[in-house]
């Protein structure tokens, strides 16, 4: 990804990038708000030449709540939109289902690049040849959870999608959650 420099826009001009709000719950701003408030903009937001925002997606609305008019920002030109959106949100706190949500988009557009299956592998940068690679190991490294968790938490969306909200909402962990679906999965059988 490159850079330029940085340079302000009318809030008006940017817009927000359509799947963010289909990866992301909404999050409490108020903490946002109090720091843009006392501090002003510390990180500009990252857009495209077409002035759809990449990163900032929180500062933006936040900014928007506050009656800001405009805003300092940087444009990026990504090589995949989705994936960058991603990537800029690594160290966001996330929900469940954030992360899976996160997770499906990843796993459509590395689709071509991971492979799919128990033993897909493919020539990619950083991997030995013949080591393997599953689409699930990809994502739980692109996103930043374990693999074990991660499949855990695909599984109990899978079987008992009812759970991930429960989960989001502390009312159930990770684990008890999975266990009752594999109780549910023994029962069944």
């Amino acid at each position: 990804m490159v850079h330029t420099s940085f340079m302000k826009v009318k809030m008006s001009d940017i817009s927000a990038h359509p799947e963010n709000e289909r990866i992301y719950s909404p999050s409490d701003l108020s903490d946002l708000e109090k720091s843009l408030t006392a501090n002003g903009q510390l990180e500009p937001i990252a857009i495209t030449k077409d002035k759809r925002i990449i990163s900032g997606h929180r500062r933006y609305m936040s900014m928007r709540n506050l009656g800001w008019k405009e805003c300092e920002v940087r444009i990026v030109k990504p090589n995949n939109e989705v994936i960058s959106l991603i990537e800029h949100n690594r160290h966001r706190i996330k929900t469940v289902s954030d992360i899976l949500n996160e997770a499906r988009y990843l796993e459509k557009e590395l689709k071509d690049t991971v492979g799919r299956g128990r033993n897909a592998s493919v020539g990619r940068l950083g991997k030995k040849q013949g080591e393997r690679v599953t689409m699930v190991m990809e994502l739980a490294s692109r996103l930043g959870v374990g693999t074990t968790k991660l499949k855990q938490l695909m599984s109990i969306s899978n079987y008992a999608p009812e759970y991930i909200s429960m989960i989001d909402k502390g009312e159930l962990s990770v684990s008890s959650a999975y266990q009752r679906v594999r109780e549910q999965h023994i029962k069944s059988k």
